[in-house]
């Protein structure tokens, strides 16, 4: 069972480097597919880029809105049953995550409309770990988002959504929001900020290609993930069998 685990846990870290580096090389432009044109590299404000990618700030390509002030949503407005709100613990790598999601009923959520989220949006956290952002999906529109969050909404045909969320994980422009954030004792960001970010945008069938790929990735990394859990828990259980006795080897 040990044996199980290590290796499915040495198999996740090279999945991992590989989606990472394949992010890197493909939505930078060092990379390009084969049925897409292999340009020239020129040098841009934010690097080296393929001549035939547009160089756009996210304010021109996106709507970027603050979540609900403090006033807006207090924590005893939330319910037992009722629409999801997404906060910064639930920015996860793959999207977004589950666990602990607070909820507001249906009048709270007509109250906030303001504030529902669509297929498509990428939410930042807007405090602390600013570099930290998702893409919502089908499963998440219509969910709310809190004041800690910023929401990115493509205004833009020209604009692959889920490409837009890869370029965000990037390390690239991960260093540029911490390099432009402010505050001296917390690290934070705001819709201005945020606007004058740019982004290099090959056409949209490559990012169209681009985001496929990179999905798949994060396909076979999440498969591979939930298969360590299993792995973990069965050898739990193997344990608490065994060692109490409640099971014997033949």
């Amino acid at each position: 069972a040990d044996a199980l685990i290590e290796s499915l846990e040495q198999l996740l870290t090279k999945k991992r480097h590989v989606k990472q580096g394949a992010m890197q090389e493909l939505i930078s432009g060092k990379n390009r597919l084969q049925k897409f044109a292999n340009g020239n590299l020129v040098r841009t404000l934010i690097g080296w880029v393929p001549h035939d990618w547009q160089i756009e700030e996210l304010g021109h390509i996106s709507d970027i809105k603050t979540g609900p002030f403090g006033s807006s949503l207090h924590e005893h407005d939330y319910v037992e049953n009722g629409i999801p709100i997404i906060t910064v613990e639930h920015l996860g790598e793959h999207g977004v995550t589950y666990q602990n999601l607070p909820r507001v009923n249906d009048a709270d959520c007509k109250r906030l409309s303001a504030y529902r989220l669509a297929v498509g949006d990428v939410v930042f956290s807007r405090v602390g770990s600013i570099d930290r952002n998702a893409h919502i999906s089908n499963h998440e529109a219509g969910w709310l988002f809190s004041g800690r969050l910023l929401r990115v909404r493509a205004n833009s045909r020209a604009v692959d959504t889920k490409f837009l969320s890869y370029v965000f994980h990037s390390e690239k422009f991960k260093q540029r929001v911490r390099a432009v954030a402010v505050g001296q004792t917390m690290p934070c960001l705001n819709t201005q900020i945020l606007k004058k970010l740019m982004v290099a945008l090959p056409s949209l069938p490559e990012q169209t290609a681009i985001a496929q790929i990179l999905s798949d990735m994060d396909a076979e990394l999440t498969a591979l993930e939930a298969k360590l859990v299993k792995a973990r828990h069965i050898k739990q259980g193997m344990m608490q069998q065994l060692l109490t006795g409640k099971i014997r080897l033949v």
